[in-house]
C-alpha cells in the first residue's frame, strides 16, 4: 500500500506540474537524496519544457539547459555554509521581478531549505504572500521544524518519502496531537481557500494526508501498541474524502466534514 500511495503521489504532482495550473509554492518534506532530487528536476523540466505535446520533452533548448544546469529560468539555492542568508534570499526576490527568459515560468529550487534563517524567511514572506504569477518556488527540506509557521502556512506541503523507506522518527503520540479544537477555525478557513484550486491540487494533499496518518498508524503497530481505532477511522475517512472528491462533491464542505472527522477520532 505504501508503494501504492507514493506511485500515485507522483502522478499526481506529475499531472499538475503538465497542465501547469501549479500552485506558486511547493515544499517537499524528505531525505534530499537523489531519488527526491531526480522528481523535482523531472517537475521543474516538466514545468518549463517547451515542446508542445509530451513533457518533459527532454529534447528542447529548454531540457537541455537544466540537464547542463545552464537554464535562465531556472535557479537553485544552496546554504552557503550552514545557512539560506538574507543576501540571497533578497537577490531571488528580485530576481522573480523580471519576466521569463526562456519558458513560460521561472522556477526557484531550495535545497536544505529548513536551514532558511529567520532573517531571510521572513524577507522572502512577502514574496511568498504576493508571488508573480510565472513563479514558481521548489523547496525541499528534511523536515518542517525550526521553519515559521507563517511561511509553512503559505506553501503546499508535499511529504516525499522515498518509496522504499518508511519514517520511523515520529514519536508514538504525534497523530494524536496534529488537530485540536483550537486549530479548527484555521483549518476551515483552510478548507475555504482550497475551495478555489484544481481539484488535483486537493486529491495531492489528501494523498499526502492519508499516507501520513498511515505512517502514524504503522508506526504504532510496529512499537507494540494497542491498534488506534481512531487512526484507523481517520485513514478511512479520508480515503472516502478522495472518492468524494472524484464524485465533484462540494469542496469546502468535504474538507470541512473531514477534518471535524480527525478531531472527533483523534480527541478522545
Amino acid at each position: 500500500m505504501q508503494d501504492k500511495l507514493y506511485q500515485k503521489r507522483l502522478k499526481i504532482l506529475q499531472e499538475i506540474f503538465y497542465s501547469r495550473k501549479v500552485s506558486h509554492a511547493y515544499l517537499f518534506t524528505g531525505k534530499l537524496n537523489q531519488e527526491n532530487l531526480s522528481l523535482i528536476y523531472l517537475l521543474a523540466k516538466t514545468l518549463l519544457c517547451l515542446a508542445p505535446g509530451q513533457r518533459p520533452c527532454g529534447n528542447c533548448r529548454s531540457c537541455m539547459l537544466i540537464s547542463t544546469g545552464n537554464h535562465p529560468d531556472f535557479r537553485v539555492i544552496e546554504p552557503e555554509g550552514d545557512k539560506i542568508k538574507l543576501e540571497q534570499v533578497r537577490e531571488i526576490c528580485y530576481d522573480t521581478a523580471l519576466s521569463p527568459y526562456l519558458s513560460e515560468h521561472k522556477v526557484y529550487f531550495f535545497k536544505k531549505f529548513e536551514q532558511l534563517t529567520e532573517v531571510a524567511a521572513n524577507a522572502f514572506l512577502k514574496t511568498l504572500e504576493e508571488p508573480p504569477p510565472a513563479v514558481c518556488f521548489l523547496a525541499i527540506a528534511e523536515s518542517e521544524i525550526g521553519l515559521p509557521a507563517t511561511v509553512l502556512s503559505r506553501m503546499q506541503r508535499v511529504y516525499l518519502g522515498s518509496s522504499q523507506e518508511k519514517d520511523h522518527s515520529l514519536p508514538s503520540n504525534t497523530a494524536l496531537q496534529i488537530l485540536t479544537k483550537k486549530e479548527l477555525l484555521p483549518m476551515f478557513k483552510k478548507a475555504e481557500i482550497f475551495s478555489t484550486k484544481d481539484r488535483s491540487e486537493i486529491d495531492l494533499y489528501l494523498c499526502e494526508m492519508q499516507e501520513k496518518y498511515r505512517s502514524f498508524l504503522e508506526f504504532t503497530v510496529e512499537q507494540g501498541e494497542p491498534l488506534n481505532l481512531g487512526l484507523v477511522n481517520t485513514v478511512e475517512a479520508i480515503r472516502k474524502a478522495r472518492e468524494y472528491l472524484a464524485a465533484n462533491l462540494n469542496i469546502r464542505l468535504l474538507l470541512e466534514d473531514l477534518y471535524l472527522t480527525v478531531y472527533e477520532e483523534l480527541s478522545t
